[in-house]
């Protein structure tokens, strides 16, 4: 089942992060609580009371939003599970009047996310601050 929350166990989150290969040496996973409780959305997928898939939307809720962390657990890749969460947080915040909805994504993703209506941003370039 897919939900909205704003509250997931701790150590769920971090064995998502950890499957997918995104956690890195030297993150704490104690900052996981308020990562969830403050995105603008976060829509986690559940198989009973385990935690398979996420994802989150960060924005003011005014006007732009950023669409972050899509990961389902490897044994539930494959069937839909990661269009279904995207498509939920783009519902979201559509409902919340929101259109400008961006994201980046991995390095070979970019066929999964143009079947859901996302296009890249001719000569725009995702940059990051490196401290």
């Amino acid at each position: 089942r897919l939900e909205v929350v704003t509250e997931v166990r701790t150590e769920d989150v971090y064995d998502l992060y950890v499957d997918a290969g995104w956690w890195e040496e030297g993150w704490s996973p104690d900052v996981i609580p308020a990562m969830v409780k403050k995105s603008f959305r976060f829509v986690a997928l559940f198989n009973g009371r385990e935690l398979v898939g996420m994802g989150r939307a960060l924005s003011d809720g005014v006007s732009d939003a950023y669409i972050q962390d899509i990961v389902v657990r490897t044994d539930y890749r494959g069937l839909g599970w990661g269009q279904k969460i995207v498509r939920r947080l783009v519902e979201e915040l559509r409902s919340a009047g929101i259109d400008w909805i961006g994201l980046i994504g991995v390095p070979g993703s970019k066929p999964f996310y143009e079947k859901l209506g996302f296009g890249e941003m001719p000569d725009f370039v995702p940059m990051k601050y490196q401290c």
